[in-house]
């Protein structure tokens, strides 16, 4: 079947966080926008793989401060949305003693779906992202697929918000973390969603933590996370959220992930006995796992300017700053062993405009977790939260060159000035 090549100013691969305010902030511009999206439905993380929490719209590690809100912009809008639909969106004390606020996955699809729907956004489905087509410094065209087969789409300037760095990898672009067999990576988490469990049943953290003790001097999968890790109630449906599957995987190959996802269906299916130990949790059932793991890391490229652990460590501020960034340094070291590094400052750092330009092709932007970071900074900048901002920021950007040519050089402080247009806080 001969398809039609297809003609845009901005294409955004991905759907999460990053890629929604991608789209919605170039749709804004004037750019006749496209967003490609491999699921039946938007979120990211949040809905695909049960990851019910927003992290990184406030500041507040300390226990004795008041959290201070960091993103504006298409994701503030998103969450003013949810509370129109009667969702609480004040931020709660995690058990990492971080600011997060929860979510219910459903009603974050609808919100979701009405915010892009309601600008002049081409929305392609169930569409995967298949290569890159590159002259020179630029790419010209991204082949993708779907049900009708292989088509390419040509646009003037592309945003990267794919979490795995698909569009990045396909573009040519070095990779500071190429991921694959041998990488050191954080590993994944397996979030689940847990139903049965009394609304006024108390979790007891001691006492799970001596189940979990038991348990693991036997187990042949032991559970990682010693405590019995993130156990919280979700709003509404007043479920249990409970995360402590973790396990490592590269996060991109078909085998490795299919080895990763069955092992950790198993591993919550096991798990679950242990929970129902606990007093009130008797008649606890898994009422649904994502449609994939939740992977905090797989593969990073290069950006102009990579934001690094010392930005995070002294609240680095800059004049080039598109968004800012206010979680701690989170780092899985292995399997239910993380540690948080505060943010100093004034509780957030810049992300510098070079950190969403993708390093050595010049009309591709880089959004969400594939933005420009060492190590200790993509602890922190990873995070929904900061993704709705970096990503925000990339589909400005690609606006704007889209608007300027083939020649054009967006600076920073046009990008910020059309970001604080946008109710984005830079």
């Amino acid at each position: 079947m001969n398809i039609p090549t297809e003609r845009y100013d901005v294409v955004v691969a991905g759907g999460g966080a990053a890629g929604v305010a991608a789209a919605v902030g170039a749709a804004r511009m004037g750019a006749r926008t496209l967003l490609v999206e491999r699921y039946g439905f938007l979120g990211g993380a949040a809905t695909n793989a049960q990851v019910l929490s927003y992290c990184g719209f406030f500041t507040g590690g300390q226990a004795d401060a008041a959290p201070v809100r960091t993103i504006g912009g298409v994701g503030w809008e998103l969450m003013q949305s949810l509370a129109r639909m009667g969702f609480g969106i004040d931020p709660v004390r995690s058990k990492s003693g971080n600011q997060i606020i929860m979510i219910d996955a459903e009603a974050l699809k609808v919100a979701l779906d009405r915010l892009v729907l309601s600008q002049p956004i081409a929305l392609q489905f169930h569409t995967r992202l298949v290569a890159a087509h590159r002259a020179g410094d630029r790419v010209q065209a991204v082949t993708v697929a779907d049900h009708r087969g292989l088509h390419d789409i040509e646009a003037a300037a592309f945003v990267d918000a794919t979490g795995e760095a698909s569009l990045s990898v396909f573009a040519g672009v070095p990779m500071r973390q190429p991921g694959g067999p041998g990488a050191h990576l954080q590993p994944a988490s397996l979030p689940v969603r847990i139903d049965g469990v009394p609304a006024d049943v108390v979790f007891d953290r001691a006492l799970m933590t001596r189940l979990v003790a038991d348990y693991n001097a036997t187990a042949e999968l032991p559970i990682p996370r010693a405590d019995g890790g993130v156990v919280m109630r979700l709003p509404v449906s007043n479920d249990i959220w409970w995360m402590t599957v973790d396990l490592d995987t590269d996060g991109i190959s078909g085998a490795d992930l299919a080895r990763a996802e069955t092992r950790a269906r198993e591993q919550s299916w096991r798990f679950l006995e242990v929970l129902r130990k606990h007093p009130g949790f008797e008649r606890a059932h898994l009422a649904a796992t994502g449609p994939q793991l939740g992977i905090r890391e797989s593969r990073r490229p290069f950006s102009a300017r990579d934001v690094n652990g010392d930005d995070g460590l002294h609240g680095r501020r800059s004049g080039e700053g598109i968004a800012r960034a206010s979680w701690p340094m989170e780092v899985h070291l292995a399997p239910g062993r993380q540690r948080f590094v505060p943010i100093g400052g004034e509780g957030f750092f810049d992300v510098p405009y070079a950190a969403i330009q993708a390093q050595g092709v010049a009309n591709l932007r880089l959004g969400g977790r594939v933005i420009g970071a060492d190590a200790e900074a993509y602890g922190s900048v990873r995070v929904m939260g900061t993704a709705f901002a970096t990503g925000q920021a990339a589909g400005v950007s690609a606006a704007l060159l889209a608007d300027d040519g083939a020649q054009g050089v967006v600076s920073t402080a046009r990008v910020r000035r059309k970001l604080l247009g946008q109710g984005a806080i830079v």
